[in-house]
């Protein structure tokens, strides 16, 4: 019996060192995605836009960018796109890009009408799948990722904003380049 004693406790052993190595490895070698936080950097993604054609965050290295989920039936998303435009009008030249990521809308007229409505003229990206969002956590409407010219995410608000708080925090931004 101490035989299969010793031969029992080697394979349990062998069997724990298994898992505790998978374990390791797929959080070491990219397990499940996690999404950013503040102090990560970007995790990329491309999106079709509203214009036509695709627009990734790749495309903006360098730059400080500002991420906005939302959507026309949000209210706090209406109050804030006006001033979101005016953070566009006023940023831009300083490098600034501000992304509207819409959520999943269908038909896609609801958001042209929207767009056309507010005369939104930062790029509006379409995420008819939630995939986007689901990589980034977003699980409340609007939620929002300031990103500094570095690719750092150095705040994500969850909510409405006012027009002071937007201007206060893409000034960090501008001040960080």
């Amino acid at each position: 019996m101490g035989k299969h004693r010793r031969s029992i406790q080697l394979s349990i052993f062998a069997f724990v060192l298994l898992v505790v190595g998978y374990t390791v490895a797929t959080s070491a070698f990219g397990g499940e995605e996690r999404p950013p936080e503040v102090g990560d950097r970007l995790a990329p993604f491309a999106l079709a836009s509203l214009e036509g054609g695709t627009i990734g965050t790749d495309e903006f290295k360098g730059k400080p960018i500002v991420i906005n989920f939302w959507g026309t039936f949000c209210p706090p998303c209406v109050e804030e796109t006006p001033a979101l435009q005016r953070m566009h009008e006023k940023y831009a030249e300083q490098g600034v890009v501000i992304l509207g990521v819409n959520l999943g809308e269908k038909p896609v007229v609801r958001v042209e009408q929207f767009v056309d409505r507010f005369g939104v003229t930062y790029p509006i990206l379409l995420d008819p799948e939630l995939d986007v969002r689901d990589r980034y956590g977003v699980r409340s409407y609007p939620t929002t990722f300031f990103v500094d010219s570095a690719g750092v995410v150095r705040e994500v608000k969850v909510g409405g904003m006012t027009e002071g708080y937007m201007d206060s925090v893409i000034g960090q931004l501008v001040q960080l380049q």
